[in-house]
Protein backbone atom coordinates (compact mmCIF):
# COMPACT_ATOMS: atom_id res chain seq x y z
CA UNK A 1 0.00 0.00 0.00
CA UNK A 2 3.18 2.20 0.85
CA UNK A 3 4.56 2.40 -2.70
CA UNK A 4 1.11 3.02 -4.23
CA UNK A 5 0.48 6.10 -1.83
CA UNK A 6 4.26 7.61 -2.57
CA UNK A 7 3.32 7.05 -6.59
CA UNK A 8 0.20 9.14 -5.35
CA UNK A 9 2.37 11.45 -3.89
CA UNK A 10 4.86 11.95 -6.95
CA UNK A 11 2.42 12.26 -9.46
CA UNK A 12 0.10 15.03 -7.49
CA UNK A 13 4.20 16.68 -7.73
CA UNK A 14 4.59 16.11 -11.25
CA UNK A 15 1.63 18.43 -11.57
CA UNK A 16 2.86 21.36 -10.34
CA UNK A 17 5.90 20.85 -12.02
CA UNK A 18 3.90 21.54 -15.06
CA UNK A 19 1.86 24.32 -13.96
CA UNK A 20 1.33 25.69 -17.13
CA UNK A 21 -0.30 22.66 -18.80
CA UNK A 22 -2.44 22.41 -15.55
CA UNK A 23 -3.66 25.59 -15.87
CA UNK A 24 -4.65 25.50 -19.71
CA UNK A 25 -6.53 22.54 -18.73
CA UNK A 26 -8.48 24.07 -16.13
CA UNK A 27 -9.11 27.07 -18.02
CA UNK A 28 -10.42 25.13 -20.81
CA UNK A 29 -12.79 23.45 -18.41
CA UNK A 30 -14.12 26.43 -16.78
CA UNK A 31 -14.39 27.43 -20.45
CA UNK A 32 -17.01 24.74 -21.50
CA UNK A 33 -18.78 24.98 -18.67
CA UNK A 34 -19.33 28.83 -18.68
CA UNK A 35 -20.68 28.55 -22.02
CA UNK A 36 -23.26 26.41 -21.05
CA UNK A 37 -23.97 27.98 -18.32
CA UNK A 38 -24.87 32.02 -20.19
CA UNK A 39 -26.65 29.38 -23.26
CA UNK A 40 -29.09 27.83 -20.83
CA UNK A 41 -29.40 30.96 -18.53
CA UNK A 42 -30.09 33.05 -21.97
CA UNK A 43 -32.83 30.32 -22.82
CA UNK A 44 -34.51 30.70 -19.53
CA UNK A 45 -34.82 34.09 -20.17
CA UNK A 46 -38.62 33.34 -22.03
CA UNK A 47 -39.51 30.52 -20.18
CA UNK A 48 -39.70 29.55 -16.75
CA UNK A 49 -39.70 25.71 -17.48
CA UNK A 50 -38.32 24.00 -20.68
CA UNK A 51 -37.67 19.69 -20.38
CA UNK A 52 -39.37 19.60 -16.85
CA UNK A 53 -36.14 21.60 -15.37
CA UNK A 54 -36.62 24.82 -14.07
CA UNK A 55 -33.78 27.54 -14.15
CA UNK A 56 -32.19 26.42 -10.57
CA UNK A 57 -32.23 23.22 -11.50
CA UNK A 58 -30.77 23.47 -14.86
CA UNK A 59 -28.22 25.64 -13.91
CA UNK A 60 -27.17 23.60 -11.28
CA UNK A 61 -27.12 20.51 -13.45
CA UNK A 62 -23.88 22.42 -15.61
CA UNK A 63 -22.20 23.88 -12.14
CA UNK A 64 -22.20 20.40 -10.54
CA UNK A 65 -21.35 19.08 -13.80
CA UNK A 66 -17.53 20.88 -13.16
CA UNK A 67 -17.17 18.81 -10.27
CA UNK A 68 -18.55 15.34 -11.43
CA UNK A 69 -16.60 15.86 -14.36
CA UNK A 70 -13.37 16.23 -12.52
CA UNK A 71 -14.29 13.46 -10.92
CA UNK A 72 -15.05 11.08 -13.39
CA UNK A 73 -14.18 11.92 -16.77
CA UNK A 74 -10.68 13.38 -15.98
CA UNK A 75 -8.47 10.29 -16.50
CA UNK A 76 -4.70 8.77 -16.51
CA UNK A 77 -5.36 5.82 -18.51
CA UNK A 78 -4.16 7.04 -21.82
CA UNK A 79 -0.66 6.82 -20.22
CA UNK A 80 -1.18 2.73 -20.72
CA UNK A 81 -1.23 3.61 -24.68
CA UNK A 82 2.01 5.72 -24.57
CA UNK A 83 3.81 3.11 -21.97
CA UNK A 84 2.87 0.40 -24.50
CA UNK A 85 4.40 2.52 -27.39
CA UNK A 86 7.28 4.08 -26.12
CA UNK A 87 8.30 0.79 -24.26
CA UNK A 88 7.97 2.22 -20.77
CA UNK A 89 5.43 -0.79 -19.84
CA UNK A 90 8.80 -3.10 -19.82
CA UNK A 91 10.17 -1.35 -16.67
CA UNK A 92 6.64 -1.58 -14.90
CA UNK A 93 6.09 -5.22 -15.78
CA UNK A 94 9.71 -5.86 -13.73
CA UNK A 95 9.06 -4.59 -10.52
CA UNK A 96 7.01 -6.01 -7.87
CA UNK A 97 4.02 -3.66 -8.56
CA UNK A 98 0.52 -4.52 -10.35
CA UNK A 99 0.01 -2.29 -13.10
CA UNK A 100 -3.39 -1.19 -13.42
CA UNK A 101 -2.96 -0.12 -9.46
CA UNK A 102 -0.24 2.30 -11.06
CA UNK A 103 -2.83 3.57 -12.93
CA UNK A 104 -4.80 4.05 -10.41
CA UNK A 105 -2.66 5.33 -8.31
CA UNK A 106 -1.91 8.15 -10.66
CA UNK A 107 -5.50 8.50 -11.70
CA UNK A 108 -6.27 9.10 -8.01
CA UNK A 109 -3.79 11.47 -7.56
CA UNK A 110 -4.93 13.08 -11.10
CA UNK A 111 -8.80 13.50 -9.75
CA UNK A 112 -7.74 14.76 -6.33
CA UNK A 113 -6.08 17.57 -7.71
CA UNK A 114 -8.72 18.31 -10.26
CA UNK A 115 -11.54 17.76 -7.74
CA UNK A 116 -9.60 20.65 -5.29
CA UNK A 117 -9.43 23.14 -8.01
CA UNK A 118 -13.16 22.36 -8.95
CA UNK A 119 -14.31 23.04 -5.56
CA UNK A 120 -12.73 26.23 -5.17
CA UNK A 121 -13.37 27.24 -9.01
CA UNK A 122 -16.69 26.16 -8.51
CA UNK A 123 -17.15 28.67 -5.19
CA UNK A 124 -16.01 31.25 -6.81
CA UNK A 125 -18.39 31.39 -9.88
CA UNK A 126 -21.37 31.06 -8.00
CA UNK A 127 -20.24 33.76 -5.63
CA UNK A 128 -19.73 35.61 -8.88
CA UNK A 129 -22.74 34.90 -10.63
CA UNK A 130 -25.37 34.52 -7.99
CA UNK A 131 -27.35 31.83 -9.46
CA UNK A 132 -30.36 30.51 -8.83
CA UNK A 133 -28.89 26.99 -7.30
CA UNK A 134 -30.80 24.13 -5.87
CA UNK A 135 -29.75 22.63 -2.79
CA UNK A 136 -30.62 18.91 -2.41
CA UNK A 137 -31.93 18.20 1.56
CA UNK A 138 -32.72 14.77 1.41
CA UNK A 139 -29.65 12.56 2.72
CA UNK A 140 -30.74 9.56 0.77
CA UNK A 141 -30.43 11.66 -2.37
CA UNK A 142 -26.97 12.79 -1.52
CA UNK A 143 -25.83 9.55 -0.38
CA UNK A 144 -27.04 8.04 -3.82
CA UNK A 145 -25.16 10.82 -5.41
CA UNK A 146 -21.60 10.28 -4.03
CA UNK A 147 -22.19 6.53 -4.50
CA UNK A 148 -23.12 7.04 -8.44
CA UNK A 149 -19.93 8.87 -8.63
CA UNK A 150 -17.61 6.45 -7.08
CA UNK A 151 -18.82 3.92 -9.20
CA UNK A 152 -19.35 6.12 -12.45
CA UNK A 153 -15.22 6.54 -11.73
CA UNK A 154 -14.35 2.83 -11.96
CA UNK A 155 -16.38 2.68 -15.25
CA UNK A 156 -14.96 5.43 -16.81
CA UNK A 157 -11.55 3.91 -15.71
CA UNK A 158 -12.09 0.69 -17.14
CA UNK A 159 -13.17 2.00 -20.79
CA UNK A 160 -10.19 4.36 -20.82
CA UNK A 161 -8.19 1.25 -20.11
CA UNK A 162 -9.82 -0.66 -22.70
CA UNK A 163 -9.38 2.58 -25.41
CA UNK A 164 -5.50 2.95 -24.26
CA UNK A 165 -4.98 -1.13 -24.91
CA UNK A 166 -5.43 -0.43 -28.55
CA UNK A 167 -1.43 0.56 -28.10
CA UNK A 168 -0.84 -3.29 -28.13
CA UNK A 169 -1.97 -3.26 -31.75
CA UNK A 170 -1.43 0.51 -33.36
CA UNK A 171 0.81 3.44 -32.48
CA UNK A 172 -2.10 6.05 -33.18
CA UNK A 173 -4.21 5.98 -30.01
CA UNK A 174 -4.80 9.85 -30.15
CA UNK A 175 -7.33 10.17 -32.17
CA UNK A 176 -9.65 7.20 -31.26
CA UNK A 177 -9.75 7.65 -27.70
CA UNK A 178 -10.29 11.72 -28.76
CA UNK A 179 -13.07 10.97 -31.02
CA UNK A 180 -15.07 8.35 -28.56
CA UNK A 181 -14.10 11.09 -25.86
CA UNK A 182 -16.16 14.07 -27.43
CA UNK A 183 -18.95 10.93 -28.35
CA UNK A 184 -18.56 9.99 -24.48
CA UNK A 185 -19.51 13.88 -23.62
CA UNK A 186 -22.13 13.72 -25.90
CA UNK A 187 -23.93 10.42 -24.59
CA UNK A 188 -23.20 11.26 -20.86
CA UNK A 189 -24.86 14.19 -20.42
CA UNK A 190 -22.04 16.67 -20.67
CA UNK A 191 -23.76 19.25 -23.16
CA UNK A 192 -27.48 18.23 -21.66
CA UNK A 193 -29.59 16.49 -19.62
CA UNK A 194 -30.41 13.11 -21.43
CA UNK A 195 -34.26 13.11 -20.49
CA UNK A 196 -34.79 15.44 -23.07
CA UNK A 197 -34.27 13.45 -25.94
CA UNK A 198 -37.31 11.71 -27.84
CA UNK A 199 -38.17 8.89 -25.09
CA UNK A 200 -37.22 5.96 -27.86
CA UNK A 201 -33.66 6.92 -28.40
CA UNK A 202 -33.32 8.26 -24.13
CA UNK A 203 -34.40 4.43 -23.36
CA UNK A 204 -31.90 2.82 -25.52
CA UNK A 205 -29.06 5.03 -24.37
CA UNK A 206 -30.09 4.01 -21.09
CA UNK A 207 -28.81 0.45 -21.62
CA UNK A 208 -25.17 1.72 -22.02
CA UNK A 209 -22.74 2.84 -19.69
CA UNK A 210 -22.01 6.39 -20.87
CA UNK A 211 -25.71 8.34 -19.18
CA UNK A 212 -24.10 6.61 -15.88
CA UNK A 213 -20.96 8.47 -15.99
CA UNK A 214 -22.43 11.91 -15.80
CA UNK A 215 -26.22 12.86 -15.92
CA UNK A 216 -27.18 9.65 -13.74
CA UNK A 217 -25.39 10.89 -10.70
CA UNK A 218 -26.54 14.28 -11.61
CA UNK A 219 -30.00 13.28 -11.89
CA UNK A 220 -29.38 11.98 -8.32
CA UNK A 221 -29.27 14.86 -6.91
CA UNK A 222 -31.23 16.85 -8.40
CA UNK A 223 -34.22 14.85 -7.71
CA UNK A 224 -37.58 14.01 -9.90
CA UNK A 225 -36.25 10.51 -10.59
CA UNK A 226 -38.32 7.30 -10.39
CA UNK A 227 -37.14 4.91 -8.14
CA UNK A 228 -37.28 1.92 -10.70
CA UNK A 229 -34.72 4.14 -12.71
CA UNK A 230 -32.38 4.70 -8.96
CA UNK A 231 -32.20 0.42 -8.72
CA UNK A 232 -31.67 -0.05 -12.45
CA UNK A 233 -29.46 2.23 -13.01
CA UNK A 234 -26.95 0.48 -10.17
CA UNK A 235 -27.72 -2.40 -11.14
CA UNK A 236 -26.47 -1.56 -15.23
CA UNK A 237 -23.80 0.51 -13.58
CA UNK A 238 -22.21 -2.57 -11.36
CA UNK A 239 -23.18 -5.37 -14.73
CA UNK A 240 -21.41 -2.82 -16.99
CA UNK A 241 -18.16 -2.74 -14.58
CA UNK A 242 -18.24 -6.52 -14.67
CA UNK A 243 -18.30 -7.28 -18.40
CA UNK A 244 -15.93 -4.71 -18.73
CA UNK A 245 -13.76 -5.78 -16.29
CA UNK A 246 -13.42 -9.14 -18.15
CA UNK A 247 -12.86 -7.45 -21.70
CA UNK A 248 -9.72 -5.80 -19.96
CA UNK A 249 -8.36 -9.16 -18.91
CA UNK A 250 -9.14 -10.54 -21.93
CA UNK A 251 -7.29 -7.66 -23.95
CA UNK A 252 -4.55 -7.22 -21.53
CA UNK A 253 -3.40 -11.20 -21.99
CA UNK A 254 -3.73 -10.66 -25.48
CA UNK A 255 -1.88 -7.76 -25.79
CA UNK A 256 1.35 -8.95 -23.70
CA UNK A 257 1.77 -11.83 -26.09
CA UNK A 258 2.02 -9.57 -28.78
CA UNK A 259 4.10 -6.59 -26.62
CA UNK A 260 7.94 -6.14 -27.76
CA UNK A 261 8.49 -2.75 -26.65
CA UNK A 262 9.18 -1.26 -29.83
CA UNK A 263 10.04 2.40 -28.25
CA UNK A 264 12.76 1.28 -26.44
Amino acid sequence: MKKYLKIISVSLQEYFAYKMNLIIWRLRIIISIMISYFLWDTVYQSKPVIFGYDISRMLTYFLLLFLVNSLVLNSQTFRIAEDINFGYLSNYLLRPLNYFLFVLSRDIADKFLNVIFSIVELIILISLLHPPVFYQENVLNIIFFITAIFIASILYFEIGIILSLIGFWSRETWAPRFIFFILVSFLAGVYFPLDILPQGLYSVLKLTPFPYLIFFPLKLYLGGIERTFISSGFFIMIAWIILLGFLVKKIWKKGLKIYTAEGL
